[in-house]
Parts: structure tokens; C-alpha cells; sequence
């Protein structure tokens, strides 16, 4: 099974908590969170202790329809886990498939923007029939800049029947303006958490079965504002009636100052063995009882649990069963600064004792981060060395990035390869001048190290996060010039050279390792002489040199240099199929496809989709079916099967057509070019507009050559022959900018009359940026060209000339022979036996044996007909 690494998702942060049995019902509050289903948004914004997370919970236990929950903290500020959660939560509540179905596309953020991820999931939840509901609770842990844009992005564009509900400490770091005008946004606002005179009646009486006179409800009412939490630690302090005057005696000062008071007069009245548990256990952001018990090192943390939350002490179930916990936000950063007064040091041997305890339950992010609050570097170091491959793998790079950031002095506490993984992390998160800087220091560390074995590992290594680098900065010569240094074999380093650069794209050329479908002979020329480095230094069949040898196979193609990808595509299947990796073998597929087809032999470029479809599904892949699917489509659309056509496309996802995400460029192009030949070119402008925005927004320049075509042909088949010259002038000045030649000639015959008059408007008009002649007529050569020899080839009666060695093969076929007698007779294997079959199939147009035997009586290539076996 071949799969992404899924992220270890934490249940806590994503199960809705229980409802306080002690909490008081404020209605007047939950109608105004139920006029939220009628926006896209409700904040609920207030300090710590004024209710959000309760009035969320008795909201969300209300609803009819399972809101998705989700408890933010600070380690979730790396744009892929928190996406992953969303999504992982909307999964769980209304909608099982999401994460199946958009997990792998967060492999893709490294080459595309988070925009176009959001899009494929406002997608999936504009299928959706019943309301959803997302809440996010503790949102003032969030400060990732590019989280709050890509949040601002998926509001912008959330479906009617999708609302967002987020509580927190503090203002949306977004700009909300424009959706509260429109309607669209709400906010509960500190004032009106405040609990009123009668809810603190009600919420002594009722929830806690403490008696108070009018004027001490109007004594805590006037010193706690109506702060839920002042309350709540006053209720503490209140259990015992006989204290209630020596209480009230002591209580006055301000908001402030009773807050710390009422924390101080809770804190005193618990026994010593529960503030000792405290104490121990405050480090912990959640905890359940076997973590409680070594940290506390004792063997009945489930009980003082139980009895904690029992007795209301600020403790909040994170479960159904009452299995982990974490403290009120407040009560644990008072407990916090108990510690440090008290013991200052102890707290180091906590967090200690904790990132080891996580370690061993394999929670190694917690672990991971225990271990720097311990200032424990060298077992972090241990934990980050251990699992850096998976959190990799996740495409969580940006947490594993601050944490290899977090060391005070990184070249003495960090290992060698994680010091090169930091560098490399840097150049995939966009921060290449960054990684430029750590070069001298990475090349020093390298000069340092005694044994020469694992000199050369480091070398190698190093040498990868160079051309990396030199390639993230377009530094071409730079990265032929650094390659001629390598004097000797060096050792293929597993973690660089074995990177999996694509988990999503049908065509490397999408990818940044493709230039996002930028040629030149320069790049042609880089890209050769790199990967004859790399093989002559034992790495020619790492992915590292595969996915070049791919990108320059499909630039080859591009070109129109046929026999020049082929060669290439060669090297690139073994190792794909050996390696079981589908971002290589779709790509190579796909692009061999791409060359029978340009080649007359649309039945090859079937048999390579299908074998490559049957591939992905061995390897339980199901993410690159549709993609093959709408590749198959286009074949029967290019031989002129609608019908074949339409029971491909039947077979993707249905309405994946409704709302077109760059992400899904393939299928959506296939179906546009169905719906041309189904002369319904006014149905396809909608898509190709949305998918040309996203296109210039990624900077793909494949795709906006492929959107401009096909918006050139919508417009000729409506007679607006002015509007389809101005897109095809878009695909030119990109075109002939990198020599593309392909693009144009799979379209030739629909596309020459307008090649045609924008030779003779280029003479006319010089508003537009000028297309060289020599390039238009280039273009119009190849397709008059292609055409004469389709017609030729037509005229045939086969598709293309058998060779002598299929005649032998069609010959023996005619007097029954079997596969098995058929390769013995010619000393081949039965596999090649079936290869020299399915071109035969291919050249004659048909798909069986008894097939191809009457097809061949028919054309006279068989004197008698076939016989019966």
C-alpha cells in the first residue's frame, strides 16, 4: 500500500467537551449564537474567564447536526496541521470521505499556495446538504500570519450553508468589516458575556446550592463585573456556609485584584496532597492518568481526577469518558506562577519527566516540546532526529522548522544531518536567502568531520541542499559549477535523494521542480548536465534524478522532440514501478500516452493509461484514478468517441465540475474539451475564467497556455473571432516565450484557422504584445504537417505499417497458435509475445485476437481467414 503518512491527529482536540452540569442555561446568548446560522461568521470575543468555551459547548450539544470541533493551542500554528485539523474535525462530524479525498492534495502546498488546497475544500463542503457547523476555541493561540490570511480566504468563499463559529481572547487578527456591512458576520462581545443579576443568582442557587442574600450577590456582582470565572472561584470559596462573613469581609478591590484574590483564597483551601497534584501536573496542556502518575509519581491520578472535576476545580473533560483532561486556561497559568514561586527549578524536572513519559506513548510533537521546556536539547535533539522523516513525509514542515530553530546554538546541540535538514526545510518554506546564510557554516561542519565515511554522507547531503537551494533562486550556473566539485563517488544520501517531490500533480512540469512549465536551453541544458553528475556518481536511480528525468521528458515533449522523451520516459518506469511511486509513474504514463497519441496510435495511449490505472489501484492509491480517467476521456475524444468519452468522465466525482480548482486542472480541461465537442462552447467559460485566476495566481505557465487555447476555441465556435484571437495572443506571448510547440499541435486543426488570421492581424496591429512570424509560422507548418499525414495515414488501411516481425506473429496467430507456442517458436518471453500482440491490436484498430484476424482477411493481409481454435 503505497500512502501519505497520516498526521497522528490528537482525538482531544477535536471531540466536542462535555456541558457543565453546573453551568447556568443563558438563553438570551444561545439565540443570538443560533442568528449565527444565518451568517458566515460569529466571534465570540472576551478575556479568559467570561464563558466563550461554555456558551460554545451548551450551543453545540443543542444542534440537531454535530458541529466540528476543534481546541486550538500554540502548536498549532504551522499552516499544513492546522488545515489538517479543520479538515480532520469537518471528517468526523458531517462528512466521513473529506479527509480520505483531500489529504493527500496537502502534499501539494509545497508547489502550489494553501489558496488553491482551500478551494479543493470549499469544494468537497459545497457538496455537502446539511448545515455545517466549525467551531474554533482558543483562536488568541494562533499568531502564523498565514494562517490568519488563508482563514480570511476560506470565510471570503464559505457556501450558504457552512458557518464558522471562533472564540477568543482577542480582536480577529483579520479584518471582519466587510462581512458584518454584508450581514455576514456577528459578534458576542465581553459585555454581553457578563453574567447579569439574575444569572448569578441562578448560577449560585441553582448550579452550586449556595444560599446568598441580595447584597452579597450585589458584592460579587459589583467586584467581579460579571466575570463567569470570578464567580466560579468565589462558588469555591463559598462550599462551606460557616465562612461566608469572613469571606465577604475580605472581599473588595477592583476586577483585577479580586481575580487574584479569589485564585489565592481557592488555592489555600485545598488540601495539601490536591495542591501537590496541582503543582505536578500544571505543565501539562493535557493530561490523563497514567501521564498524571509519573509526573506526580504516584499511582492514583485517576482518582484525584475524578475528585477534581467532580468538585468543579477548573478541570475540563477533553473526552466522552473522561479520560483526558486540561485545566480552565486561567486556573492553569495561576498554578503556573504558584510553581515558579514556590519551587523554580522543579518545573525543568516536570517537563522533564513528561517528554519522556510522551515519548514512550508515542505523542513525540508533546514530547518534542517538554523537551525544550526542560531545556533538555540533547534528548530533543534525540526525539527530532528519531522522527523528522514522518513529520516530513506529513508535510508538517514548518513546526519541524521552528523547532530546529529553537536551539541556542545549533552548530554545537544539532547533529550534522539535522543541521542539513534545517537548511533544506528553509528553502521549502520559502525561506531560500535565509538557507544561503547556513552554507559557510554547514561547509565548516563538513571540513570538521574525522571519519570519512561520515564525511561523504554529509557531503552528499550537502551537495543536495546546494542545487536545492541554487534551483529555488534560479542560480542555474551556479548549480553546474557547484556539481563539477563532486571529484569522487559519493554515498547516495537516503533522506535527501529518496524525497518524494510530488503527491499530487499529473505532469512534473506543474511542479516547482518543473519551473511550473518555464523552458529554455538553459534549463534544458542545466537540467542534463545535473543529472549526468548525479549518475556519474552512482545516484541515477534515486528520485532526486528521476523526477529531473521526467521534468526534461515532458519539456522534451513540449518541443515536439518525440524520440527525445521517449528515451527518457525509459528510465524513468522501472524505477517508478520498482520504487512504487505514483507521482512518478502517472506523470510518465500520462506523458507516453501523450506521444502515441501525437504518433496516430490512440489504442497504445489507451493500454498505457489503463495498465497505469490497474498500478495505482494494486498500490490502493485511488487519488490518481481520476486524473488517468480524464486522460482516457481525452483519448476517445481525440479519436472521436463521445460516447466512450462520456462513461469516462460518468466515472470521476460527481459534481467535481461545480466549483473548478486548479488542483483538479486535468479532469476540468478534459470535461471542457467534451463539451466543445459537444459544440457547448458557452458552458465552458465559467470554468476556464475560475481556473485562469488560479493559474496566474500559482504562476503556472502550462496552464495558462492550456486555459488561453481552449478559451481561443470556445470563442471561435460562438463566431467571436476577435475575442479568440486575443486569448490566443495570451497563449502565444507565453508559447513563444519558452518555445512551446505541443500545446498548439494536439489542438492543430481547430486551432489553424485562428494561427492563421493572428499571422495576419500580427501585421496589422501592434497594440499587443508582438508574436514573432517565424514562430506563428512554425506552428502553422507542424499542423499542416500533421495534417497531411493524418489524411495520408488515413487513406491506409492500417494506422501504421505491421513490421516484419508482426506479420511472422500475425501469421502464426492465423493458424491457432498460442501465446505459449508463439514465444517459443520465436525465443521471446510470453510478456513480450503479449507487447508485439497489443501493438498489433493498435496498428489494425481493434482489441482481440479474432479481431485483428478478420481485420486482417479484410485488408488482405491474410490470404485465407482465420482458423477456428
Amino acid at each position: 500500500m503505497v500512502q501519505l503518512p497520516r498526521s497522528i491527529m490528537l482525538k482531544t482536540k477535536t471531540t466536542l467537551p462535555a456541558s457543565p452540569s453546573t453551568s447556568v442555561r443563558r438563553n438570551h446568548l444561545l439565540e443570538q449564537m443560533d442568528e449565527g446560522i444565518s451568517c458566515k461568521l460569529t466571534i465570540l470575543c472576551a478575556p479568559a474567564g467570561y464563558g466563550k468555551t461554555t456558551l460554545l459547548v451548551h450551543w453545540a450539544h443543542q444542534q440537531s447536526t454535530r458541529p466540528a470541533w476543534l481546541s486550538l493551542d500554540e502548536m498549532d500554528n504551522d499552516l499544513i496541521r492546522f488545515w489538517k485539523y479543520v479538515v480532520h474535525t469537518l471528517s468526523e462530524s458531517c462528512f466521513p470521505e473529506l479527509a480520505e479525498r483531500l489529504e493527500p492534495l496537502m502534499g501539494a502546498i509545497s508547489h502550489t499556495s494553501i489558496y488553491t488546497f482551500i478551494d479543493s475544500l470549499l469544494y468537497e463542503l459545497d457538496t455537502i446538504q446539511q448545515p455545517v457547523f466549525l467551531l474554533l476555541d482558543d483562536y488568541h493561540s494562533i499568531y502564523e500570519e498565514q494562517i490568519h490570511l488563508s482563514l480570511s480566504y476560506l470565510i471570503d468563499y464559505l457556501p450558504y450553508h457552512v458557518h464558522l463559529y471562533i472564540a477568543s481572547r482577542n480582536a480577529m487578527p483579520f479584518a471582519t468589516t466587510k462581512w458584518t456591512l454584508r450581514g455576514q458576520a456577528r459578534q458576542i462581545t465581553l459585555e454581553q458575556l457578563r453574567f447579569t443579576q439574575q444569572e448569578t443568582a441562578s448560577f449560585y442557587r441553582d448550579a452550586h446550592g449556595i444560599s446568598l442574600e441580595p447584597k452579597q450577590i450585589d458584592r460579587l456582582m459589583e467586584s467581579t463585573e460579571g466575570w463567569v470565572a470570578g464567580l466560579q472561584l468565589a462558588a469555591i470559596s463559598l462550599a462551606n456556609p460557616v465562612n461566608h462573613d469572613r469571606f465577604f469581609d475580605g472581599f473588595n478591590g477592583s476586577h483585577r485584584n479580586i481575580s487574584e484574590y479569589l485564585l489565592h483564597e481557592v488555592w489555600l483551601r485545598l488540601p495539601t496532597d490536591v495542591q501537590s497534584f496541582l503543582l505536578a501536573t500544571c505543565i501539562l496542556q493535557r493530561m490523563d492518568a497514567p501521564l498524571c502518575n509519573r509526573v506526580t509519581n504516584q499511582s492514583q491520578s485517576q482518582q484525584m481526577l475524578t475528585f477534581l472535576y467532580q468538585q468543579n476545580i477548573f478541570l475540563i473533560s477533553l473526552d466522552d469518558y473522561q479520560n483526558w483532561y486540561r485545566y480552565h486556561h486561567l486556573f492553569g497559568e495561576f498554578l503556573q506562577g504558584q510553581l515558579r514561586q514556590l519551587d523554580p527549578l522543579k518545573a525543568i524536572d516536570l517537563h522533564r519527566v513528561a517528554s519522556e513519559c510522551l515519548a514512550e506513548r508515542d505523542f513525540y510533537d508533546e514530547a518534542i516540546d517538554h523537551a525544550f521546556a526542560a531545556s533538555d536539547f540533547p534528548f530533543a535533539a534525540r526525539l527530532l532526529e528519531t522522527n523528522f522523516p514522518q513529520m516530513i513525509a506529513r508535510g508538517e514542515l514548518s513546526t519541524l522548522l521552528h523547532w530546529l530553530t529553537r536551539f541556542p546554538r545549533p552548530s554545537e546541540m544539532l547533529p550534522p544531518p539535522l543541521r542539513l535538514l534545517s537548511a533544506f526545510l528553509q528553502i521549502l518554506c520559502g525561506q531560500a536567502e535565509q538557507a544561503q546564510k547556513e552554507i559557510p557554516s554547514l561547509e565548516a561542519t563538513c571540513a570538521a568531520i574525522e571519519d570519512p565515511e561520515e564525511q561523504e554522507q554529509f557531503l552528499s547531503g550537502l551537495f543536495f541542499v546546494r542545487a536545492n537551494l541554487h534551483f529555488a533562486l534560479g542560480q542555474f550556473e551556479t548549480i553546474l559549477s557547484e556539481s563539477d566539485t563532486l571529484y569522487k563517488k559519493l554515498p547516495e544520501s537516503p533522506l535527501f535523494f529518496a524525497f518524494n517531490y510530488n503527491t499530487t500533480e499529473p505532469f512534473i512540469r506543474q511542479t516547482t521542480l518543473g519551473i511550473k512549465g518555464m523552458l529554455s536551453p538553459q534549463t534544458e541544458y542545466v537540467g542534463k548536465v545535473f543529472s549526468g553528475k548525479l549518475v556519474a556518481h552512482g545516484w541515477q536511480d534515486s528520485l532526486f534524478n528521476t523526477y529531473v528525468i521526467q521534468a526534461l521528458a515532458e519539456g522534451y515533449y513540449e518541443w515536439n522532440r518525440l524520440e527525445d522523451s521517449s528515451t527518457l520516459l525509459e528510465q524513468v518506469e522501472p524505477i517508478a514501478r520498482r520504487q512504487k511511486i505514483p507521482g512518478l509513474l502517472v506523470p510518465y504514463s500520462l506523458t507516453k500516452a501523450k506521444i502515441e497519441l501525437a504518433t496516430g496510435s490512440p489504442f497504445l495511449a489507451r493500454k498505457i493509461v489503463e495498465e497505469a490505472m490497474e498500478t495505482v489501484q494494486i498500490w490502493s492509491d485511488d487519488y490518481w484514478l481520476n486524473p488517468l480517467r480524464a486522460f482516457l476521456a481525452r483519448v476517445h475524444l481525440a479519436e472521436g468517441n463521445i460516447d466512450l468519452a462520456t462513461e469516462q468522465l460518468a466515472k470521476l466525482p460527481s459534481f467535481f465540475c461545480e466549483k473548478p480548482a486548479i488542483q483538479r486542472e486535468l479532469e476540468l480541461l478534459t470535461f471542457v474539451r467534451y463539451l466543445l465537442a459537444k459544440q457547448q462552447p458557452q458552458d465552458t467559460f465559467w470554468i476556464l475564467d475560475t481556473l485562469k485566476l488560479a493559474s496566474k495566481r500559482e504562476g503556472l505557465l502550462t496552464s495558462q497556455v492550456d486555459i488561453a487555447i481552449l478559451q481561443a476555441l470556445a470563442n471561435q465556435q460562438l463566431g467571436q473571432t476577435d475575442d479568440a484571437l486575443a486569448f490566443l495572443q495570451e497563449a502565444l506571448v507565453i508559447g513563444e516565450a519558452n518555445d512551446y510547440v505541443r500545446s498548439f499541435l494536439d489542438d492543430g486543426a481547430a486551432l489553424y484557422p485562428l494561427l492563421s488570421a493572428s499571422k495576419l492581424r500580427s501585421k496589422t496591429q501592434s497594440n499587443n504584445k508582438p508574436i514573432s512570424p517565424a514562430y506563428v509560422k512554425k506552428l502553422l507548418d507542424l499542423i499542416s504537417k500533421k495534417e497531411s499525414k493524418r489524411k495520408t495515414d488515413h487513406s491506409s488501411p492500417l494506422l501504421e505499417p505491421l513490421t516484419g516481425k508482426e506479420m511472422i506473429l500475425l501469421s502464426m496467430l492465423s493458424q491457432g497458435a498460442s501465446n505459449k507456442e508463439i514465444a517459443e517458436e520465436l525465443g521471446n518471453t510470453i510478456g513480450t509475445v503479449k507487447v508485439y500482440l497489443h501493438r498489433i491490436y493498435g496498428k489494425l484498430g481493434v482489441t482481440n485476437r479474432t479481431q485483428a484476424l478478420l481485420k486482417a482477411q479484410e485488408i488482405s493481409l491474410l490470404e485465407t481467414g482465420p482458423t477456428s481454435y
